[in-house]
């Protein structure tokens, strides 16, 4: 792949209520920094960042009924066909959308995502974009960064800023000191059905270092380790945070735990 420099970016919490969410968060010694609404999808987000520059991303679609009607339709026989009509972005967000709260992607932050996504392609991996995203900050100027999208659930997308990164992510100790101890994000764990060959897909996307950790794999990459476990579904699905121990029962059951 070409020498593009990555790092690990964010995780996606998807929650059911944005205030409930970052109350519970703040409960536990997290700083929880509000976000905005997004243009390309009906959500709205709050930011608990991190002093090594990762942070959680907790997503909420902005109204209760419309995430009701999502899981509507997807338990209903037009899912697949409403998917193939919408935006690359919706492709990807909808199915953790309608889905269970929790972590449900991914993101690796990049530079030049044209040209990766072009040698990407080369080498058969499906990959749309990049992409353009805004997010609206009231009374702050809005966001705006690029996305590339791989078909394949598993692999993270990635994220390009076009507008300072320290406008998305707020920085210095008023926003990333957590009275916990949480100081970042360790490891991402991803379920897949065929572990083997996703970690042989994420060796050749990003060059990740491969070893047996646990009965499962761990790939290096974008600067922290990706635990893969078997599952039924593919995809990520947990997050460990450095600096911090066991989180409160409604913290971990959206897949937010500690490492140490």
């Amino acid at each position: 792949m070409p020498a593009v420099r990555t790092r690990f970016d964010h995780a996606v919490v998807v929650v059911s209520s944005l205030d409930g969410a970052a109350d519970a968060f703040r409960a536990c010694g997290f700083a929880v920094a509000p976000g905005g609404r997004h243009d390309a999808l009906p959500t709205e987000n709050a930011l608990v960042p991190f002093a090594d520059g990762a942070y959680l991303e907790l997503l909420a679609v902005r109204d209760a009924d419309a995430r009701a009607d999502l899981r509507a339709l997807r338990a209903g026989p037009g899912w697949d066909a409403h998917l193939r009509g919408a935006s690359a972005i919706a492709r990807r967000f909808l199915p953790r959308l309608a889905g269970p709260d929790g972590v449900g992607d991914a993101v690796v932050g990049g530079e030049a995502l044209a040209r990766f996504a072009a040698e990407s392609r080369r080498r058969e991996f499906a990959m749309t974009g990049p992409v353009p995203m805004r997010r609206e900050r009231p009374g702050a100027e809005a966001l705006a960064w690029e996305l590339l999208l791989p078909a394949e659930d598993a692999i993270p997308f990635l994220i390009e800023d076009r507008t300072p990164r320290a406008w998305r992510v707020p920085g210095g100790p008023g926003a990333t000191a957590h009275a916990n101890g949480a100081t970042g994000v360790a490891a991402v764990e991803l379920g897949a059905r065929e572990p083997a060959a996703l970690a042989m897909r994420l060796a050749d996307l990003f060059e990740a270092r491969l070893a047996s950790h646990g009965g499962g794999t761990v790939a290096t990459f974008a600067g922290i380790e990706w635990r893969i476990q078997r599952a039924g579904a593919d995809g990520a699905r947990g997050v460990r945070l450095a600096g911090v121990g066991v989180l409160p029962a409604e913290i971990e059951a959206l897949g937010v735990r500690g490492e140490s």
